[in-house]
């Protein structure tokens, strides 16, 4: 059944020693990406499940991460820790009526103050939830799992002024969230934009993934030798038979991901990826 935000079933509080005690700093608005984000997989990828005119089942087809489920239950049992936040659902999923079917069945629909999905762009969807809860981009924080790139999201919400957190596995560890509210303490003090907080509760600043700053415009031709499409990612064939196959991640295709199969041929430009220490492939068409 469903669970309202201020819930007072009893459950342990989840949440570790390192998440921050006082709400006087927390955010006025936490708005979560869905696809892997808050659950697993990403609703593209049950086509079997559309082909046969079926929806998905909330725990069976599809499942919250345990992290995530966590954080929300210790949310739900602090009602006056959490009183002055609302949260909010922002996915540009086109998978619209199973997202909101998934909702209902995770029993997290009425613990979201705003739902906004839709695909097109994301900026719109905070344009929408600024508008409605009369909060500023200043006071909101942002979890996604796709950062730059074609299907980027923290980038262009890090520009509004929204502080991001880049979930690049969705919301699997606790550690994420307790830094992120954290990162949230220290950068509210000056709300600065184009700021983005990884995973591991680095930071960095989105204007470094602009693509003004990258050689887009040198492209190379490869083709792609293999796709994990429950994990959002591929390899491209490219060069002579010294070079390394070149990875890349959906959110780096300039197509919708339905486009690409193994096998295709593809151009691409070549970015540097710092964190990692090695070359993907970015622009993919």
């Amino acid at each position: 059944r469903s669970i309202s935000r201020f819930s007072t079933l009893k459950s342990r509080n989840v949440m570790n020693q390192s998440t921050p005690q006082s709400e006087s700093n927390f955010p006025e608005l936490i708005v979560f990406d869905l696809d892997n984000t808050l659950w697993t997989p990403e609703l593209y990828q049950l086509r079997k499940l559309q082909s046969m005119n079926m929806k998905p089942v909330a725990g069976r087809d599809v499942k919250l991460f345990p992290a995530a489920a966590s954080i929300i239950k210790s949310i739900q049992l602090s009602p006056e820790k959490w009183s002055n936040t609302k949260f909010a659902v922002a996915s540009r999923t086109k998978s619209v009526q199973w997202a909101h079917h998934l909702l209902k069945e995770f029993g997290l629909h009425d613990f979201f103050d705003y739902i906004e999905i839709f695909p097109g762009d994301k900026k719109q969807h905070f344009a929408n939830l600024r508008e409605m809860s009369g909060i500023s981009y200043q006071k909101m924080m942002f979890f996604d799992d796709s950062r730059d790139g074609r299907f980027g999201n923290c980038v262009p919400v890090s520009q509004l002024g929204v502080l991001s957190v880049h979930t690049p596995k969705g919301i699997h560890e606790e550690d994420i969230w307790s830094k992120a509210l954290n990162n949230y303490r220290e950068w509210s003090t000056h709300s600065t934009p184009n700021v983005i907080v990884e995973w591991d509760g680095s930071i960095t600043n989105s204007g470094q993934f602009q693509l003004a700053k990258e050689d887009s415009n040198k492209r190379f031709d490869g083709v792609v030798k293999m796709i994990n499409y429950e994990r959002s990612f591929g390899f491209i064939r490219w060069g002579d038979r010294n070079t390394k196959d070149l990875f890349f991640h959906f959110s780096n295709l300039i197509d919708e991901v339905d486009s690409i199969e193994q096998g295709d041929k593809v151009s691409f430009a070549v970015k540097h990826e710092a964190t990692q220490g090695k070359n993907a492939a970015i622009n993919v068409k």
